[in-house]
């Protein structure tokens, strides 16, 4: 049987108005930061609304990952992520098993793009992990302008989330931005086959887990599967709201405030008898970004969850999450 849950309250995971950035003052922004910093402080998620991302967006980039999944086998697997080497781009397929046998497979297929940089950039000209050619697939010819246009579109967003997070601690309001100014950021897609509420395997859509970067901009469709871990221990499901995006904290943001903003256990089981999709962005810091707090927590006996990779030899961000990868993908061959 697939694990219980119940809906999440409006106080657990909260629902911030952005205004569309349209302050009226000074005053006005801080407000609507602190009220983003209250949410990831206590759940480490929130729903954003009035976002400044068009509708029209949102809907064109589904419709781009449906068209992708839709695709025969084969076309997929032409941008299989195997190809990509140190670039960890393309396509991966269900129930994919990486190099940690303890982590069980997911049930999903996915398709990932980093920033898309010229061919003559420094780290694309050095083998950067994250930094290197994107795969495309030949079969859809409007699926790259259409993935990058909506990456640009997001990273903006993110940049915006970023300056209220900071104004949130009173810090300077470029303190998180000027980390991400070459980000190894990540647009990805997923598609969820429906699982059966007497499943009796061990796997689920997306096993529980923490994200590895910044913060995490997640559009989720009409269908729901999203599940979140509160500090109680009970799991509880965060349901789609039309012209939302779900933000949540990730484990760089919670090293860089010591764990002031909280880095929250999250899954996905897909109960609804329905396709599902979903598309994160991932705001990553510049691969060379320390992994080490910038302040320091002044309540640190506070609970808080522990993140679920560790990096004890505190590595920057870049070669701990090229580690991370090697795990739950597989260590990569030179790109094909």
């Amino acid at each position: 049987m697939l694990p219980s849950t119940r809906q999440a309250k409006l106080d657990e995971i909260p629902i911030v108005d952005l205004r569309n950035f349209s302050f009226a003052n000074e005053a006005e922004e801080l407000s609507v930061a602190d009220e983003l910093a209250h949410a990831c402080k206590t759940a480490g998620f929130a729903y954003i609304v009035n976002h400044g991302i068009e509708p029209s967006s949102i809907d064109r980039i589904f419709d781009v990952a449906k068209g992708f999944f839709d695709l025969p086998e084969g076309d997929k697997e032409e941008v299989s992520l195997k190809k990509s080497g140190l670039a960890f781009n393309g396509f991966l397929p269900t129930a994919h098993l990486g190099a940690d046998k303890n982590l069980k497979s997911d049930l999903h297929e996915s398709f990932q793009a980093h920033l898309d940089l010229p061919a003559d950039d420094p780290d694309v000209l050095a083998g950067t992990a994250f930094y290197g050619p994107n795969l495309w697939p030949s079969a859809l010819p409007s699926f790259k302008s259409d993935a990058i246009s909506y990456q640009l579109q997001v990273r903006g967003l993110g940049d915006r989330m970023l300056r209220l997070l900071a104004l949130g601690l009173r810090l300077a309001p470029d303190t998180f931005v000027k980390m991400t100014t070459k980000p190894t950021s990540m647009l990805r897609m997923l598609h969820y086959p429906p699982q059966s509420p007497t499943d009796t395997s061990e796997s689920l859509g997306t096993r529980a887990h923490t994200d590895t970067g910044v913060i995490t901009i997640l559009a989720q469709d009409d269908v729901g599967g999203l599940e979140v871990l509160l500090n109680s221990g009970e799991w509880v499901s965060a349901p789609p709201y039309k012209g939302s995006y779900v933000i949540n904290i990730g484990d760089m943001m919670k090293t860089w405030t010591d764990g002031i903003y909280a880095s929250t256990p999250h899954r996905v089981i897909n109960r609804s008898g329905r396709e599902r999709y979903s598309v994160p962005f991932f705001v990553n810091p510049n691969y060379k970004t320390p992994f080490e707090p910038i302040l320091t927590n002044p309540n640190p006996g506070q609970a808080k969850f522990e993140s679920l990779i560790k990096n004890p030899d505190k590595l920057c961000y870049g070669d701990w999450l090229v580690e991370v990868y090697s795990r739950i993908y597989n260590k990569p061959a030179a790109a094909a």
